[in-house]
Formats: structure tokens, C-alpha cells, sequence
């Protein structure tokens, strides 16, 4: 009997790729199509996670520590997700 069960690593990975893909179509998408509403819709981002203020120091009193981590979200980037998504449910 074998076992057909993803790792949460191997999942994550296939879904930063795709982010990744979606990422690079939506920088063609953004040289190809002209200034207008439909390329706001595709390109617009929002910016998530923290260490967007300059105070987001942990200070140790010895060492003091600057953190922070962002993802940028758009259209195009979650139908890249979903695509990798669908090709991983869909090659089981």
C-alpha cells in the first residue's frame, strides 16, 4: 500500500512557484498591455507581513535585531497560485 500523502514542504513550494510564475506573467502582462483600468486591475499590489514602519527593532540590550518579512499580493500572482494548485491536485 502506498502512502499519497504531500508533505506540507513539497505543498508550499508548489505554491511559491507559482507565485513566482505569476509574478513573471504579470511583469509581460504589465509591458504588454496599455496605461488604463485593466492593467491597474492585473498590477495593482498589496503589500502584506511586517516590518514595514522603522521601528520594528528587537532590541537584547546586547544585540539589537531588525526583523521583517513582506508579500506582496496581486491578481495575477493568486491565479498563478491557483493554477499550481489546480496541476497539484490534478497530478496526484
Amino acid at each position: 500500500m502506498q502512502n499519497n500523502k504531500r508533505s506540507i514542504v513539497f505543498i508550499f513550494l508548489v505554491l511559491f512557484f507559482g507565485a513566482i510564475i505569476g509574478t513573471v506573467f504579470s511583469q509581460l502582462l504589465g509591458s504588454i498591455l496599455p496605461d488604463g483600468v485593466v492593467k491597474d486591475f492585473f498590477l495593482l499590489t498589496r503589500t502584506i507581513g511586517w516590518g514595514l514602519k522603522s521601528d520594528n527593532w528587537i532590541d537584547l540590550y546586547i544585540i539589537r535585531l531588525k526583523s521583517g518579512f513582506l508579500v506582496d499580493i496581486s491578481v495575477v500572482s493568486i491565479l498563478g497560485m491557483s493554477i499550481s494548485w489546480y496541476f497539484l491536485r490534478y497530478f496526484k
